[in-house]
């Protein structure tokens, strides 16, 4: 009984083996099955299911516009064929010129004197940021899709022609427009063509094309020493005769003001000209012309002055500054006015007066630092380029004090006699707030 009780049990046990050899070859058969179906079925694509709905751009066949206006087709070389035209649904036909558009490609002239320095508001980070309406590609700058292309006349060549002032290059003919960056006056810059509605010039600019106003281009160069040394003579003139007019007004008007009084109840005369203030000991003032034309109407202010005229940071570094250091003592107040001759060397500017307002702060001086103050229409300067600079610079100065005079011009009012220097009164005025703030 013992023997076949044993042998039931092996048979048993046997019998749970073939059973689990069973199981296990059914889920592998299983396994195998599934396997066979997802390969019948493409189902091991290595793309991700995610992307299996999309095409990437590379993979798109290339179609045909939905405007109904054809692309421009590839030669041989693979380099579209510029003779067919490019059309939008707003019926804004685009004729660039294949010729225009060949020898404009892929330049990169330097369009301005700073470029080195001026990447606030020209130059090497002349496009916004903000380009909502400017087409960008591979070639960089472009024009403004919004631009009626239609209605500019491509010249057969480039033509070479001269900015006669600091101006604005823009995406399309109007100030209404993006600004790319801007032109330094006496520019040379390659004409494409011109916009037919206001006559604005496509020029061409970094590789691209914007428009620059025609107003402001000739084909002829400015001599701009003879011009800025005119200016500058003329400045200093009108001063003298506004000192020589109110001269004369102050010796007359104790004689009118005794025959008011016979004729009428005695009253206040207003005094024909602001007077300059009485400046603390140990003033300095640095600066270019407009310091020039200052110090000449103020008479000097009892201040010491070091400025002359058409100067900026070269001259700051090379001269004005061991000038300064050589008599820079407890007490002195230095006040720099610069800035409007070369409104790109921002970080020049701020490096170097940051080191010696450190080194002048030990002796017991004080640095101040005017902003450019406001231009109208002149050869040399936009007013947004002075803006760039006065918006920039403050963040860039360390242990110098700021003074806005920018902001206090424009409320407190000013006269310009050439778009850049002012009368002999705003001077006045100008000394006596900047002498006030320190």
């Amino acid at each position: 009984m013992l023997a076949v009780a044993k042998r039931i049990e092996v048979t048993e046990m046997k019998e749970k083996r073939i059973g689990i050899m069973n199981l296990k070859f059914c889920k592998l058969v299983t396994v195998m099955a599934l396997c066979a179906t997802l390969i019948m079925t493409g189902c091991g694509s290595s793309r991700p299911l995610s992307d299996a709905a999309s095409v990437s751009s590379s993979e798109a066949s290339i179609e045909t516009s939905t405007d109904g206006a054809s692309d421009s087709t590839l030669d041989s070389s693979g380099v579209a064929d510029d003779g067919k035209q490019d059309g939008n649904v707003d019926g804004k036909n685009g004729s660039q010129g294949s010729e225009a558009k060949g020898k404009n490609a892929g330049k990169n002239d330097d369009q301005s004197s700073n470029l080195s320095s001026d990447q606030a508001s020209s130059g090497t980070s002349s496009v916004s940021d903000d380009e909502a309406n400017a087409e960008t590609s591979d070639e960089g700058i472009v024009i403004d899709k919004n631009v009626d292309k239609t209605k500019i006349t491509y010249f057969d060549e480039p033509v070479t022609m001269y900015s006669q002032r600091a101006l604005n290059v823009r995406s399309g003919p109007s100030t209404e427009y993006d600004i790319y960056g801007y032109l330094e006056y006496n520019t040379e810059v390659q004409v494409l063509g011109q916009y037919d509605k206001n006559g604005w010039y496509l020029i061409e600019f970094f590789g691209g094309e914007a428009f620059a106003s025609n107003r402001f281009i000739a084909e002829t160069q400015v001599d701009l020493a003879a011009l800025r040394t005119q200016q500058e003579a003329e400045a200093l003139a009108a001063i003298a005769a506004q000192k020589a007019a109110q001269q004369a007004a102050a010796q007359q008007a104790p004689a009118q003001q005794a025959a008011q009084t016979q004729a009428q109840p005695a009253q206040a005369v207003a005094p024909a000209s602001p007077a300059p203030v009485a400046a603390p000991a140990g003033v300095l003032f640095i600066g270019d012309s407009r310091c020039v034309q200052m110090k000449a109407a103020v008479d000097g202010g009892g201040c010491s002055w070091i400025c002359e005229n058409a100067k900026g940071y070269v001259w700051l570094n090379d001269t004005a500054i061991a000038r300064a250091d050589a008599i820079v003592g407890k007490g002195t107040k230095v006040v720099i006015c610069l800035g409007v001759n070369d409104t790109g060397n921002i970080d020049n500017y701020a490096n170097l007066v940051n080191a010696y307002a450190a080194v002048w702060a030990q002796r017991g001086a004080k640095t101040y630092f005017c902003s450019v103050n406001p231009v109208w229409e002149n050869p040399y300067r936009t007013e947004e380029q002075v803006k760039a600079f006065n918006s920039a610079m403050p963040g860039k100065l360390a242990g110098i004090t700021w003074l806005d005079t920018h902001s206090w011009l424009e409320t407190n009012g000013y006269r310009l006699v050439d778009g850049l220097h002012y009368d002999g009164n705003t001077y006045i005025n100008l000394f006596n707030y900047i002498i006030g703030q320190i």
